[in-house]
This record gives C-alpha cells, sequence and structure tokens, in this order.
C-alpha cells in the first residue's frame, strides 16, 4: 500500500540548499530524520494519553518542516487530530511517518 508521504516526499528544496556540501547534508539529513522519530514517539505516548497539550506542541513543532519536505498529506492530518479521534487516526497518522522515515533512510 502505497502512502500519500511516499508521492509527496521531495528534497529538492533542502538539497539545493547545500549544493555540493555532502558533509552538511548528510549531518541536516541525521538531524531531521531524528526530529521526525522524536516527534512520532513524542504523538504516539500523547495520543495514548489523549493529551491534546502535547500533539499540539508536537504538531506546531514539526509542521513546517513536514510541509517544506513536502509531507503536506501528513502535516494535514495532524493538524486535524483531536482527542476524540486521535485513538482512530493514528495508525494512519503513524504509517505516514514510518513513510516519511523510511524516505530518509533512501537519501
Amino acid at each position: 500500500m502505497t502512502t500519500k508521504t511516499e508521492t509527496e516526499f521531495d528534497p529538492t528544496y533542502f538539497r539545493q540548499l547545500f549544493g555540493e556540501d555532502q558533509a552538511t547534508w548528510t549531518e541536516f539529513l541525521s538531524v531531521s530524520l531524528k526530529a521526525f522519530e522524536n516527534a512520532k514517539a513524542e504523538l504516539n505516548h500523547a495520543t495514548q494519553a489523549g493529551d491534546i497539550t502535547s500533539i499540539s506542541k508536537v504538531r506546531h513543532s514539526i509542521g513546517p518542516s513536514l510541509t517544506q519536505w513536502g509531507a503536506v498529506s501528513l502535516e494535514a492530518a495532524l493538524r486535524e487530530l483531536k482527542v476524540s479521534t486521535a485513538i482512530e487516526s493514528w495508525p494512519s497518522i503513524q504509517a505516514e511517518f514510518d513513510a516519511l522515515i523510511q524516505a530518509f533512510d533512501t537519501l
């Protein structure tokens, strides 16, 4: 099954910023990947706990980066995440995070 993130992910914006500087590009990818992995873990915990404050905090911290990486559907799904629907929405959101993390692994 193809996720929306798989088809939307586009590293072009950031790749152009680093040009031929492969070392800095690699470091940036590592930092970005770690940020998304941490966000996924925090969101999973907050979703299970019904903690909308933490959900909102994480969503706001990674939203702009998700958009710049082209993961607009994932960012939109996070904006729509509510405590009342979090448990049932989380599996599909988690799948989008997994696709994003996989996309980083291929870079």
